[in-house]
């Protein structure tokens, strides 16, 4: 009865009497081939866009009998390099240069499993199809550093960084921004384009937001600097609802260049039928306005003592006390 070869390894396998005088040789590549199967390394350099591992019964030269694969070579388009179909398990590195095409490893008529340009990775096939193990594995530690040069995704859990409370910083970086987000971990903050954050929240930049803003339980400044900067806030229709002049250290509504008064209204016609300033006083014993200046009898001072009516009428300003219209007699001087 003459020999036959065992299907993942195509290992000789002698029939009873045969191969008289050869039987040790025989005996002698099988190990090697099992040896090759355990620790085995070949190096093969791709040939075309469809390109199978050599194999051979009883030989000991067979590629597909090593357990690390290393291809190499430059592809010329999508390439498929491919393995008897066995159970079979390949520690494979991708050397090859790729450029923009891919490199699949299959079983012969199955499925394929795509390598990474630059990678190594570990293989197993049940015949039909290549598994690469890192693509579905369980937990994974490290302890050393990871380093990752491809995409990362986390998909169906959650993601915690510093479990231990330890006093380890968080960085990410942009494309020209080293420091695009960072947590100080020793001082519990977080600095959006700065490493070193001064508050809880320390952006070097704008901000923007399209939601609600809710400040709860502290207070709000703006510009503590005290930098010549402005601040603006728009409504529907008005884009100079309020406006603070950093540099000029004056307050407009409804103006953005606040000029004759530390506060200055300035309604359009648009507005409608309304006035600039309306006082509801619901205080009935107290008075619409309160005037805090420096006293004095003449008309040099910011209130005047003088009754004198002697000043010259030039005119008059329109309140409306009520639902009723009135008038406030203007002089030219208070003496």
């Amino acid at each position: 009865m003459a020999s036959t070869f065992s299907s993942a390894l195509n290992l000789e396998l002698q029939a009873s009497g045969e191969n008289s005088g050869t039987w040790g040789v025989i005996t002698n590549n099988n190990l090697q081939k099992v040896e090759s199967a355990i620790k085995g390394y070949v190096s093969i350099a791709i040939a075309s866009t469809s390109d199978s591992l050599d194999t051979s019964d009883g030989s000991t030269t067979d590629e597909q009998s090593n357990a690390i694969i290393k291809l190499t070579g430059t592809l010329t388009g999508n390439t498929t390099m491919q393995s008897e179909a066995v159970e079979t398990w390949y520690i494979v590195d991708n050397a090859t240069t790729m450029g923009t095409h891919t490199l699949g490893f299959k079983p012969a008529g199955g499925t394929a499993t795509n390598l990474v340009a630059g990678s190594k990775h570990i293989l197993y096939s049940d015949g039909s199809t290549m598994f690469d193990v890192l693509n579905d594995a369980g937990n994974i530690t490290a302890n050393g550093t990871l380093n990752v040069a491809g995409n990362v995704s986390f998909d169906g859990g959650t993601f915690v960084f510093n479990e231990s409370s330890a006093d380890l910083d968080f960085r990410i970086e942009g494309n020209g921004d080293a420091n695009l987000f960072f947590t100080d971990a020793g001082n519990d903050r977080i600095g959006i384009k700065t490493n070193s954050p001064s508050t809880e929240l320390h952006v070097v930049g704008g901000v923007k937001a399209t939601g609600a803003i809710d400040f709860d339980g502290g207070g709000f400044t703006f510009n503590e600097s005290g930098a010549a900067v402005d601040f603006r806030a728009e409504t529907d229709t008005l884009t100079n609802a309020f406006f603070i002049d950093g540099s000029a250290d004056k307050i407009g509504f409804g103006t953005n260049s606040p000029a004759n008064a530390l506060v200055e209204i300035n309604q359009p016609s648009s507005t409608g039928a309304i006035a600039c300033i309306s006082l509801d006083q619901d205080d009935e014993d107290q008075a619409f306005i309160h005037f805090d200046g420096t006293t004095g009898s003449g008309s040099t001072a910011s209130i005047s003592t003088s009754t004198d009516e002697g000043g010259s009428k030039v005119g008059a300003i329109k309140i409306k006390v009520g639902s009723t219209e009135r008038y406030i007699r203007i002089y030219d001087s208070a003496v």
